[in-house]
């Protein structure tokens, strides 16, 4: 079975890739060059290491130690480059690209104290000339090494909306507006990681941090391009594995991060190039090694992490496009830790050993029609397995395994991106296709099941009299087919399931004035039950539950709203949202209050489907105060209830509980930073409320207030780009819980840590 689907994963692939082979003399008409310098406009000293986007055709590279950059096989006519670098204002131009010829450019860059990597706006031209903004919150560059950390979601629980829920370190996973598990779609370089990270609490998302370019939140009708269930957005870690240009140097980092409060060492290389003639490779490799983390009151035991993870990538590239290959490996060993107050089932904690072995093929085709500007097709294959081994009671025991679990998961995306007609600007028509054979072992019960699932698309974008309107329409059918049908005592009847739903989303926006924007965005979503919400029976140890499925769970719809305001002068950012998600069916474990049957030592955990209402706001902003010295603030809450089904329309319903659990509490964080070109330093304060508004057997938590210092300097000499950054957290020791962490009644989050990363460009 295994060998078969990859077979034929494989098969697909090549064939969908044959036409650009066979097109790639055809193709070669209409297609110049672009070579340019970027200097320094005060000095008129040239740049090295300045990042240069072509970004309507997804292709990057940086100035040489000269400031020079170049890109080849560029199609006529206007195209839009994007320059930045760290201190600079960030910079878009057009350049007029003439058929069979060497556009030649000059850009200069002014120097600034005042930048906003979390935030990116991206100039886009339209069909009538006119330029169209469209806003991601993108976490890069200085903001990436600042915020760094063991997982993705550590790395991005300070963003405005982003929490992490916890199991010890490792198994953390971001949380956005409320909405964690494949509620949150997270995904790699634009593919499906393949993992379980989104089914339980002790399960580890498998992306290593220390390699990512850069990390992406995409929100609106755009976010239907990659699923049915995204009203709160998607999660796009970008690490390039599959290079989409042919750079004329190389660009290697070294990269290496330690930090105090777990005695931990970590390391990454990355490396991308030309290989020979028309193929370029990127590669990286990560090591991370930890030990138990330490909190204000002791050691949190069994939390340690070993990480390895490496991947080789090679593309061939051509006017016509480019087809390339890559594969990851990642080997990852953790601890869930034990310990009274929450279970005795497992004492000394659980050691978890999971592995993912991931293959992407990847394919651009250019079009030189009016209407079709490109294809893109995409195939994943995943083959990952998880190992719950509980530790023994005495060291001469052997280690238990409790549970285990494996998935071989293929993916296959087709995209077809298409330039103005009618009334329309641009827009994405796709299809999407996956398939998922799933197997549990150790004391569980959830049978081996196949997933069988396919998705058709289409996002179109136009701007009319100044209003920019976005919309996205998406169905989808899923197939779940467990490999034997059986009636069971304790969840019913198991038996395929089949479901299939519409999704869709309208976002338009107003440019009030050259500064500020006002827009409001609607959405309908659409999520089928996973199979351990449909069929799972037996004890989870590492997740501290006996977990019992319901084959009768409907599909899970939701209908979204959102105002937004965001405004940008040259020195303030500032963005607003408030929005209110209604689901019917909304599907998760909920704790019963009684032990199992079967386990009296485990609690049960039992999936129902309830309707449920979420407001909320957030907010983040950034100012100038004085010269060199930025003040930055982000807030965040929601609120989230149980309603009846004559009550789906009050704006806030349920005032008594019990309420939904998991539920963070209403958070914020302030800087205060001095910045110069070359360094900077500044203290931040972290802040949340307690969080009283809890389930019925759901533990209350106090609110805390947290005091954090950082710095960072880089220097660039002899055409290597040197930064160091340094961070002390929780400089008072003070003893705070997250209320989305699993295992806050046994320690507090983690203590006093100085963390210093030290990473090389060259």
């Amino acid at each position: 079975m295994t060998l078969r689907s990859l077979i034929l994963f494989l098969t697909i692939t090549g064939l969908l890739t044959l036409p650009a082979l066979l097109t790639a003399h055809s193709s070669e008409e209409g297609r110049g060059s672009i070579e340019g310098i970027v200097v320094d406009a005060a000095t008129g000293n040239t740049m090295p290491g300045v990042t240069v986007l072509l970004y309507d055709h997804d292709r990057g590279t940086s100035t040489d130690a000269e400031g020079r950059f170049s890109f080849s096989n560029v199609p006529a006519g206007i195209q839009d480059i994007r320059i930045q670098r760290v201190g600079y204002l960030t910079k878009e131009t057009s350049v007029l690209v003439t058929a069979d010829e060497v556009s030649s450019i000059t850009l200069e860059m002014t120097e600034t104290v005042f930048r906003s990597d979390e935030i990116r706006i991206t100039g886009r031209r339209s069909a009538n000339g006119n330029m169209t903004t469209d806003i991601e919150r993108v976490v890069s560059g200085s903001s990436l090494r600042r915020q760094l950390g063991r997982t993705i979601a550590e790395t991005l629980d300070d963003e405005p909306g982003l929490a992490q829920r916890s199991m010890g370190p490792a198994p953390a996973r971001p949380v956005l507006r409320g909405l964690g598990g494949d509620r949150l779609l997270i995904l790699e370089d634009g593919g499906r990681t393949g993992d379980l990270s989104a089914t339980a609490s002790d399960h580890a998302l498998a992306i290593e941090p220390m390699t990512a370019e850069h990390i992406e939140l995409i929100r609106g009708p755009s976010a239907l391009i990659h699923g049915s269930n995204t009203l709160g957005g998607v999660i796009n870690v970008v690490r390039g594995q599959i290079p989409t240009d042919n750079p004329e140097h190389r660009s290697w980092s070294v990269s290496t991060q330690a930090e105090s409060v777990n005695t931990g060492l970590s390391g990454g290389l990355t490396g991308h190039g030309n290989l020979a003639g028309d193929f370029a490779y990127r590669f990286d490799g990560s090591v991370r090694n930890t030990n138990d983390l330490g909190t204000p009151v002791g050691s949190l035991d069994n939390t340690g992490m070993r990480t390895y993870n490496g991947s080789l990538g090679v593309s061939y590239i051509r006017p016509w496009g480019m087809v390339g290959v890559s594969g990851n490996i990642m080997d990852m060993n953790y601890g869930v830790p034990g310990g009274d107050g929450i279970t005795d089932a497992h004492p000394n904690g659980v050691d978890i050993e999971m592995y993912r072995r991931y293959l992407e093929v990847k394919s651009y085709i250019h079009s030189d029609t009016d209407f079709i500007n490109r294809f893109d097709i995409q195939g994943t294959y995943a083959y990952y397995t998880h190992r719950e081994l509980e530790k023994p009671s005495t060291p001469t025991d052997r280690d238990i395994v409790g549970s285990e679990f494996g998935v071989l998961t293929s993916n296959l995306r087709l995209n077809m991106h298409h330039s103005s007609y009618g009334f329309v600007d641009k827009g994405v028509i796709g299809l999407w296709g996956e398939h998922r054979d799933y197997a549990s072992g150790g004391f569980t019960h959830t049978p081996e099941t196949n997933e069988y699932a396919i998705a058709g698309y289409i996002f179109q974008e136009t701007t009319l009299n100044r209003v920019n309107i976005q919309g996205a329409l998406r169905y989808d059918y899923r197939l779940v087919a467990p490999q034997q049908e059986r009636q069971s005592i304790f969840i019913g009847q198991i038996r395929n399931r089949s479901f299939s739903g519409v999704s869709a989303s309208l976002m338009g926006s107003y440019p009030l004035t050259d500064h500020l924007k006002i827009g409001s965005t609607v959405m309908r979503s659409f999520r089928t039950p996973g199979v351990e919400e449909l069929y799972a029976e037996g004890p989870h140890l590492a997740n501290y539950s006996y977990e019992i499925g319901n084959p009768d769970l409907n599909s899970e719809r939701g209908w979204g709203s959102e105002i937004f305001l965001r405004s940008r002068h040259s020195s303030s950012v500032f963005n607003m949202a408030i929005f209110r998600n209604q689901f019917s069916n909304y599907v998760f474990p909920r704790e019963t209050g009684q032990p199992s049957l079967k386990r009296e030592d485990l609690p049960e955990f039992q999936f129902q489907g309830k309707q449920v209402l979420m407001v909320g706001a957030e907010m983040n902003y950034e100012v100038e105060l004085l010269r060199n010295i930025v003040q930055r603030g982000t807030m965040s809450y929601v609120r989230a209830d149980f309603i009846d089904d004559d009550r789906s329309i009050p704006f806030i319903a349920n005032t008594d509980g019990p309420f939904v659990p998991m539920i963070p509490p209403f958070n914020a964080r302030f800087d205060l930073d001095y910045r110069r070109s070359d360094y900077n330093f500044g203290v931040s304060t972290r802040m949340a409320t307690s969080q009283n508004r809890t389930d019925e057997f759901e533990e209350y938590t106090d609110g805390y207030f947290v005091v954090d210092l950082n710095g960072q300097y880089q220097y660039y000499g002899s055409n290597v780009l040197h930064t160091l950054s340094l961070s002390v957290e929780n400089i008072f020791n003070t003893e705070y819980r997250n209320h989305l962490s699993r295992i806050k009644s046994i320690m507090p989050e983690a203590g006093r840590n100085v963390k210093l990363l030290y990473r090389v460009y060259f």
